[in-house]
């Protein structure tokens, strides 16, 4: 049976959605002209309602007119297949052009009636999405409170019921935006384009858009009984909105340079750790249908260049497959004035991005934003991706993704947003490396990447640097406890990033074999892209890597590319059990983190498991049944199990 969902406009400047007969918000509207002027429908002057119905679902249109000349419409639509989505346009009443930076399509707060009992629940939580994961950000669940601010979308829950409201952006080629927490009623939410502060690292204000009418862009809202289902249907529609780049391939499994050699990285290192892949770990079951890759992370400039084609050819003669490393957006050089490779003539200083008075943007995360709407930006980087391709390079991984949205004056004068000039940045590249060009599969992998605009990569990776030991498990498991959704939806992969088994080149001490063991786990239950980091010269780091790597079972379950679900929300850190249903089995996958020895258990019932199944753990063997309607495993430390159904 159909559900009944309607937009109402109720009076005085404020309408409500109602689904099947519930209230769950009131809302109104508002936008900023940069001029000063704004107008707010709670004050404005109702002019005209219209609702239309079709095949594609209804839509109701409310046009308001304000005293100082602005004229806002609020657009709230039904899908046919039963979403809502709403969005608000800016004009001016004598026809004439406008310019806002600052849209409000909704102001949310609590309905009338028969409502949405979640706004007042002192327990509910309000999940908080970073932006990006720079400099470690991480998932939130946390209280409302004045301020708050998530990233592109937001789910407000009860952790016990699981019930649930969703709302997210269906747009991002345009706007930052953000569910912000009003400073003056924890319990309204203002749903706003044209977010640009600290969260999104930006030092200057949004770009502002211009033209007759300036509209917002568009956010759905979804309700119902279990917040993971609203984010993976969430995940479904954007998905339809804008498919992630097709992988055809296998799911790449190898090494990245840098948790194990870093700035140490070079010609004979490279080849001995191929080497090792190839000889010992792949017979031993670490490959993907017979294949690893064998990838150059920073530092890669160690090798002569003229040396990479045949370190290549040699790579493929033997089966492998081989990655390289760029951070296109970020100028990490302290000569600005330095000419630029591949774009003779040019210096770095004339592509940075600037401020209003020609002042290069300052340094985020150590690094200039370049501004990739320059054509010498866009000269030099078609040099290096052609140099990618000439060398046969298979795989490529883009780092510090998140500096080429970054507000500031660019370049192309149709360019006025960070989110319009990434997109163009992000699609030279994916055009560029597309395979009826390179005339081969072109693995691509986003680092310190925006989670939006999606579909620029096979693979996002979903946390910022994590290596190998506990406090890099949980935070690994923190992104799997909030993102694991976007795993086949906004991206082919939720890449886990690179597996450290022993130790990292920043580490004081090597991993535990449970560390090891739980950091190995984290990134087969993600979905995943499997790279492992460590240095082989070091035997204990080769013995480790075949202990734990080696495993043929975990590695097939791997293999699968299905991200697990979290069985529980966990404030700002992460589930401890996680489920999946593959190929028609179960699996449960149990972490712990903490250095203490501590009771790990995953309730049937809130995990959807049946009362009376056995599992073995594909770890040690060892067998589990259920027990006083719970699976129980007592962890002695950092560690974790993977239990399949038998």
């Amino acid at each position: 049976m159909e559900k009944k969902i309607t937009w109402n406009y109720s009076k005085d400047g404020f309408w409500e959605l109602n689904w099947e007969g519930v209230s769950l918000f009131k809302a109104y509207a508002m936008a900023y002209h940069v001029d000063g002027r704004c107008i707010d429908t709670r004050n404005a002057v109702l002019e005209k309602e219209e609702k239309t119905q079709g095949e594609d679902g209804t839509v109701l249109l409310l046009t308001f007119y304000s005293e100082n000349g602005l004229c806002l419409q609020e657009k709230l639509s039904i899908s046919g297949d039963g979403v809502p989505e709403a969005s608000c346009g800016l004009s001016a009443e004598d026809g004439s052009e406008v310019e806002t930076r600052r849209l409000i399509p909704l102001v949310m707060q609590e309905g009338e009636g028969e409502h949405l009992k979640l706004w007042k629940h002192l327990w509910a939580k309000m999940l908080l999405v970073p932006y990006d994961n720079t400099m470690w950000l991480r998932y939130e669940a946390a209280p409302l409170r004045a301020g708050r601010k998530s990233y592109d979308l937001t789910v407000l829950f009860s952790e016990d019921s699981r019930e649930g409201l969703l709302v997210g952006a269906s747009d991002f080629e345009v706007w930052k935006n953000a569910i912000v927490c009003s400073a003056y009623d924890a319990r309204t939410w203002n749903v706003e384009c044209g977010v640009a502060d600290e969260g999104s690292h930006d030092s200057m204000p949004h770009g502002s858009l211009r033209g007759t009418k300036v509209w917002s862009g568009r956010f759905c809202l979804l309700y119902g009984e279990d917040y993971r289902r609203l984010l993976e249907a969430y995940g479904d529609l954007l998905h339809e909105k804008r498919k992630p780049l097709q992988w055809k391939e296998k799911i790449p499994f190898g090494f990245n340079s840098w948790a194990g050699l870093a700035f140490r990285l070079n010609e004979e290192n490279y080849q001995k750790t191929a080497a090792f892949l190839r000889d010992e770990l792949s017979p031993a079951g670490y490959q993907n249908e017979g294949v690893t890759y064998a990838n150059l992370d920073a530092g890669w400039s160690a090798i002569p260049e003229e040396h990479l084609p045949a370190i290549v050819r040699e790579l493929h003669a033997k089966g492998q497959k081989a990655g390289i490393y760029d951070a296109p957006f970020a100028f990490f050089g302290e000569n600005a004035d330095e000419e630029i490779p591949g774009a003779p003539g040019h210096v770095y200083a004339e592509i940075l991005l600037k401020d209003p008075s020609g002042k290069p943007l300052p340094r985020v995360d150590g690094a200039i934003p370049f501004d990739v709407t320059h054509p010498a930006w866009q000269q030099q980087m078609r040099w290096k991706l052609q140099r990618f391709v000439q060398w046969d390079f298979d795989y490529v991984k883009l780092d510090f993704m998140t500096h080429g949205g970054m507000e500031g004056c660019h370049y192309a004068a149709d360019v006025r947003t960070g989110r319009q000039a990434i997109a163009q940045g992000y699609g030279l590249i994916t055009d560029f490396l597309g395979e009826e060009k390179t005339g081969k599969p072109f693995f691509i992998s986003l680092s310190i990447a925006p989670l939006f605009p999606n579909g620029y990569g096979h693979a996002r990776r979903f946390s910022c640097d994590a290596f190998g030991i506990d406090e890099d498990v949980e935070y690994v498991l923190n992104a799997q406890t909030y993102a694991w959704w976007q795993n086949g939806r906004l991206y082919q992969y939720n890449d886990p990033d690179h597996i450290c088994l022993l130790r990292s080149f920043i580490a004081e001490r090597d991993s535990t074999e449970g560390e090891a063991r739980a950091r190995y786990t984290s990134a087969v239950i993600a979905g995943t892209v499997m790279m492992l980091s460590d240095d082989y010269e070091n035997p204990a780091a080769r013995e480790r890597a075949l202990r734990f790597a080696g495993n043929r079972k975990v590695n097939e379950l791997a293999a699968k590319g299905v991200a697990f679900c979290p069985v529980e929300a966990a404030g700002s850190s992460a589930s401890a059990v996680y489920t999946a249903i593959v190929g028609g089995k179960r699996y449960l996958a149990l972490c712990h983190w903490r250095k203490e020895a501590e009771i790990v258990r995953a309730e049937c019932r809130r995990a959807g498991l049946p009362a009376n199944s056995k599992y073995r753990d594909l770890w040690s063997g060892a067998e589990f049944v259920v027990e006083e309607g719970g699976i129980v495993w007592k962890a002695e430390g950092c560690d974790a199990v993977i239990l399949e159904e038998i």
